[in-house]
């Protein structure tokens, strides 16, 4: 045998390596996520439905958006007859005001069906604390932060830092408020007092909705309740944004009491409301600098109820 037959059985050897490592790595793929379907299971029906009666809990946390698979759980968890009661939890700084608003909706459609009381966590600000005004009854921690009732839009100027490296943007529209506020152009009067007038019209949708849900609940003054502070669990309580200071023992003991839902024979069960597999990329990616709060970039010039952080 010579040296080009070493090399081609060498070369033949090292191509059936590479075939067997290919298919090793793609039944692993599968093995993956075979699993990932075992635990997490495969639909909607298995976050929610249940053959025994239950309280089902529910975790809002994060920036608040438009979810579609949020909305499609909250529906069945409006429908499902086994569910007698909902605890939600709001763990949020808020989010958009489109995204907050059909939250609220949905967990209203829940409170038309079954009893609903919200809890609060370290923070149930802005849109935040506008889904809790679904509820009847809100209770928050003495520390949790809430409040901060009021909406806002940011939007950068670079043009000095253009005019710096010597690069200079030149826009052409229809109109001048087209495509305005933009980041590569000089604000103007006009373009101020459109987008003004953009979002105290959101605000007021806000403020009427504050004013609607907590009613006679409220002090007579409100006009420092709606300024967008931010106001402790304490002070939330004193002013009539909450019902109650406490936890989650409260709010059993209300729905026992004012419900008299019979707490004693029904069982806490969590339901879901963002995808498992979404969960599961977002701890993995978030490990990654170049994915670390990639949730949070890219809003544009969404009109925000969210409290500034």
């Amino acid at each position: 045998m010579n040296i080009s037959d070493n090399l081609a059985a060498l070369i033949h050897l090292r191509n059936k390596v590479h075939k067997w490592k290919n298919i090793a790595v793609l039944l692993a793929v599968i093995s993956v996520l075979l699993l990932m379907r075992t635990m997490f299971g495969t639909g909607l029906s298995d976050d929610v439905a249940n053959v025994e009666d239950y309280i089902a809990t529910i975790k809002v946390d994060g920036v608040i958006m438009e979810d579609d698979y949020r909305s499609e759980v909250l529906e069945k968890v409006a429908e499902e007859k086994s569910i007698k009661a909902v605890i939600v939890n709001i763990d949020s700084p808020g989010g958009g005001i489109v995204g907050s608003e059909i939250l609220y909706e949905e967990l209203r459609n829940i409170a038309a069906h079954k009893p609903i009381v919200v809890t609060m966590g370290s923070v149930a600000a802005s849109g935040g604390y506008m889904a809790a005004l679904a509820s009847d009854y809100i209770i928050a921690r003495n520390g949790t932060l809430t409040g901060s009732i009021g909406v806002l839009m940011e939007s950068p100027d670079v043009t000095e830092l253009a005019n710096k490296v010597g690069v200079k943007f030149r826009n052409y529209k229809s109109s001048p408020l087209k495509g305005s506020p933009s980041p590569f152009e000089k604000p103007n009067p006009e373009v101020d007092a459109a987008m003004n007038a953009s979002i105290q019209d959101s605000y007021k949708f806000f403020a009427d909705l504050v004013r609607e849900r907590r009613g006679e609940r409220l002090v007579k003054d409100t006009k420092h309740i709606l300024d967008g502070r931010v106001f402790t669990g304490r002070q939330a309580f004193d002013v009539g944004l909450i019902d109650e200071v406490g936890g989650k023992d409260q709010a059993i003991f209300y729905l026992e009491k004012t419900h008299k839902i019979d707490v004693k024979k029904l069982p806490l069960k969590q339901v879901e409301i963002e995808k498992h597999e979404s969960k599961f990329l977002d701890k993995f990616l978030g490990i990654l600098p170049i994915f670390n709060g990639a949730n949070t970039l890219n809003s544009g010039h969404k009109i925000m109820a969210i409290m500034p952080l």
